[in-house]
């Protein structure tokens, strides 16, 4: 083992022992980057985020025998932690990044133009898309905390939901699939419900949460049908397929179904080949509403 190496041990080791986890830490970072293992520890906490210490023991013996760092008792819990949380902030800063690229690629102007984006391109909006949302409207000068953010998401919600109401009583249903696109997720899964109804379903609306993965539940003779519902501007990826997979065992359900106006990926035509959940895409969809509505 690199003699520098040894030595950061050996001082964070001492460090430990004394009491002082935060300067143990920091020794035994620069020797987890000199000894090129950081990326080892990574691993492991990516690849056991659901049971962290269960495997720590083997972890800090390969540590041991392969790579010579030899660790106090404890240590090992407390190296894993630090690194969870470096992985956390690196992850955290990636999402930013994606989710900011996303929001500015629609060039929005004012602060309601913004939450608009968000409601657009993101379903189930959660609490760190609302919070990456106002660090954006901060960067761009708008004094918006994520209170603020929260508040005015569900403002327009419920201005689109009232809009909604509105158009589905003056308005006949959409006959082609570009009008499914300007839709809001809420919409789209309304749109479904009249569809499904006209194609002779008995139609279970579930309420906004999607209790169990389930957005629809079709009845038809003895035929239960669990559905999930994208409003998607990207392709469907395998949650939707696990989702829904989950629901139809959940609800008692024969059959399921996964219905978009985008498209699926490999990877979730292949996961659904194997469950035996039927998917509608973008192609399939415009033929049904070409024949039913």
């Amino acid at each position: 083992m690199n003699r520098t190496v040894e030595s950061l041990i050996q001082q964070g080791n001492t460090w430990f022992l004394a009491g002082n986890t935060n300067k143990a830490l920091i020794s035994y970072s620069k020797a987890l980057k000199q000894s090129k293992t950081l990326d080892i520890v990574e691993s492991y906490v990516q690849k056991n985020k659901d049971y962290l210490f269960e495997d720590q023991d083997l972890l800090k013996e390969l540590l041991h025998t392969k790579y010579h760092i030899l660790l106090v008792p404890r240590a090992i819990s407390a190296i894993i932690l630090s690194v969870k949380k470096q992985v956390e902030e690196k992850e955290k800063k990636n999402a930013y990044q994606r989710f900011r690229k996303i929001i500015l690629s629609k060039h929005p102007k004012t602060p309601e133009q913004y939450v608009d984006v968000l409601i657009q391109q993101f379903e189930n909006v959660s609490w760190q898309e609302m919070e990456f949302l106002s660090n954006i409207l901060l960067e761009h000068g708008f004094n918006y905390y994520i209170c603020d953010v929260d508040w005015l998401y569900h403002d327009r919600m419920k201005i689109r939901e009232l809009r909604h109401f509105e158009h589905s009583l003056q308005k006949k249903a959409p006959t082609h699939i570009s009008e499914i696109d300007t839709m809001t997720g809420y919409e789209f899964e309304d749109f479904l419900v009249t569809l499904f109804t006209k194609l002779g379903y008995t139609v279970e609306q579930r309420k906004r949460s999607h209790e169990q993965g389930l957005d629809l539940l079709l009845i038809r003779h003895e035929e239960r049908i669990a559905v999930q519902v994208k409003r998607y501007s990207k392709p469907v990826g395998n949650k939707a397929i696990q989702e829904v997979h989950a629901a139809r065992i959940y609800y008692h359900c024969q059959n399921a179904l996964v219905v978009t106006n985008s498209r699926f990926t490999t990877s979730a035509k292949q996961l659904a080949e194997r469950c035996k959940v039927e998917l509608w895409d973008r192609k399939k969809l415009e033929e049904k509403i070409k024949t039913t509505m």
